[in-house]
């Protein structure tokens, strides 16, 4: 399992920096516009994530360390809100400031969320 868990992981936070570093690059620009590695980024965040929670679960099933499914609920919770955020606005030449904003700090809680979460 250990074999598949590093390559998910380090795609998984692939994700995560296209969506925040996307956010950070964009965050001055008018109009305020989602950029393609935001959108796909949180795709690519949830696809690795479930692919991540299986790989957890069956470890967990095989006696490893308990699933916290609270915080990966949530965390799944956000990204789908994320996604729902960014996928139908893909294509427009403008968003509104508070839609980018949104999209942007959800990801952020999502990052520390993952990270301060224990």
């Amino acid at each position: 399992m250990q074999i598949l868990e590093a390559p998910l992981v380090f795609v998984h936070l692939l994700g995560m920096a296209a969506i925040v570093g996307g956010y950070f690059a964009g965050i001055r620009n008018e109009p305020k516009r989602l950029s393609a590695g935001m959108v796909h980024g949180t795709l690519l965040q949830i696809v690795s994530g479930l692919v991540l929670l299986g790989i957890v679960e069956a470890a967990a099933a095989a006696g490893g360390d308990p699933v916290d499914h609270a915080k990966f609920g949530v965390k799944i919770l956000l990204a789908v809100v994320i996604m729902f955020l960014a996928w139908p606005r893909r294509k427009d030449a403008a968003i509104p400031a508070g839609t980018y904003h949104a999209v942007g700090l959800l990801a952020l809680a999502n990052v520390a969320i993952a990270v301060f979460w224990k």
